[in-house]
């Protein structure tokens, strides 16, 4: 019986590292997408520091909180 659940717990831990390594990278098209979306943001707001950023990210998402 305890070699059944080790063999289970190995085979839980090598589904989840599989799933980890294989379907958690973004595509081609997704880091493309993020890199524009950088890029536009660089270009509306400047060289802003990472407060900054930060702080106009968490008023952009209460705004759009409060529309919906």
């Amino acid at each position: 019986m305890k070699k059944i659940m080790i063999i289970l717990i190995l085979a839980a831990v090598a589904a989840a590292v599989f799933y980890f390594t294989v379907y958690e990278k973004g595509g081609a098209m997704e880091d493309l997408g993020r890199k524009m979306d950088d890029t536009l943001d660089r270009m509306q707001h400047g060289d802003e520091s990472t407060m900054e950023k930060a702080s106009r990210k968490l008023k952009e998402s209460a705004e759009d909180f409060q529309k919906n």
